[in-house]
């Protein structure tokens, strides 16, 4: 198999089975995909009927290769992708939400920058290491619904990025793009690097979301699958840190495009929530002791700083949210 497709689902029948459509037409439409893709749905306890339905849209299509795995809890986004990488034959294998459509040539330019390898000259990440190795990972483009671009990824956690994110300062005017973030969405350079469609050259990420995210088999049998301890939000973080951390590139492919509708399969809540809980796990996994108090300092000023500004804008559930995550960092 050239490409495994693995897709989790939790109480998004209708979505999924609209992910899995577009994604079998970029199949049946791709000379190098076509017959050489395998499908995973495994479905986290839903009570709406997903698996079945599922399984009866990939009977209907007649897709020949899939298997449907209908879980009896939730096992989380990591556990479940993990539930079918443990079984997939890609070569590559890619964790497509639920809540994503395939755009023309969304999957198969991906594929085809694995199998040009993407070393060198159509990388970028020689200002953020010090040695260009391989591919490993790469995100197409995301897209709003509306068809502007949806930000992901990055760079890689530090005491200074996830400051520049949690206090604005890559928001700051003019000084803004001196400060590189953990959340490429304020005016840092790294936010608006270029996604020019006429360029052939990868963006560099120092991680890139789950959303759409393409692993190389290799890369798996040299660092293993996504960290079961984390439920939700913080595995591809801390995914993408460990290849890096083995020399493993991580990029954004301008031209591949997959549209993401953001939070259809998750809450606000869990999403705020789980993103601080993340930062704090992979502290403790991968940092110094010493830093831990220094990054819950860090969270707990910004999440009373969104606290009070959404208290004044007079938007009181996301203020509520961020008073709740306060007993977070305790």
């Amino acid at each position: 198999m050239k490409l495994s497709i693995i897709t989790v689902s939790y109480n998004t029948k209708e979505l999924t089975l609209q992910t899995l459509e577009s994604a079998i037409k970029e199949i049946n439409s791709s000379k190098i995909l076509k017959d050489q893709t395998e499908i995973f749905v495994v479905d986290n306890d839903s009570k709406d009927g997903s698996p079945k339905a599922c399984e009866d849209l990939l009977k209907k299509l007649k897709f020949p290769h899939y298997q449907v795995f209908a879980n009896k809890e939730n096992l989380g986004f990591a556990r479940a992708n993990n539930q079918a990488t443990e079984v997939a034959k890609g070569k590559y294998i890619i964790l497509l939400n639920s809540d994503t459509i395939t755009q023309k040539g969304g999957l198969s330019l991906l594929v085809e920058a694995m199998d040009n390898n993407g070393i060198g000259e159509i990388t970028a990440n020689s200002k953020n290491s010090g040695e260009l190795d391989k591919l490993g990972i790469i995100a197409p483009t995301l897209l709003n619904p509306d068809g502007s671009i949806q930000n992901q990824g990055g760079s890689i956690p530090s005491l200074m990025t996830v400051a520049s994110q949690m206090l604005f300062l890559d928001d700051i005017p003019f000084i803004g793009k001196l400060f590189p973030s953990t959340q490429h969405t304020g005016m840092s350079d790294f936010a608006f690097q270029s996604y020019d469609e006429n360029t052939p050259k990868l963006i560099s990420k120092g991680w890139i979301a789950g959303t759409a995210m393409m692993i190389r088999r290799e890369l798996i049998d040299d660092i293993g699958m996504l960290d079961g301890n984390i439920f939700m939000y913080g595995e591809d973080q801390e995914y993408c840190m460990r290849a890096r951390n083995h020399h493993w590139d991580v990029a954004i492919h301008p031209k591949a495009k997959i549209t993401h509708f953001g939070f259809a399969s998750s809450s606000s809540r869990n999403a705020i929530h789980g993103e601080i809980k993340g930062y704090l796990y992979i502290w403790k996994k991968h940092m110094p002791t010493w830093q831990l108090p220094f990054l819950k300092l860090i969270l707990w000023k910004g999440v009373v700083l969104r606290q009070i500004i959404y208290t004044l804008r007079g938007k009181e559930v996301p203020a509520s949210i961020y008073k709740d995550a306060r007993a977070l960092l305790k």
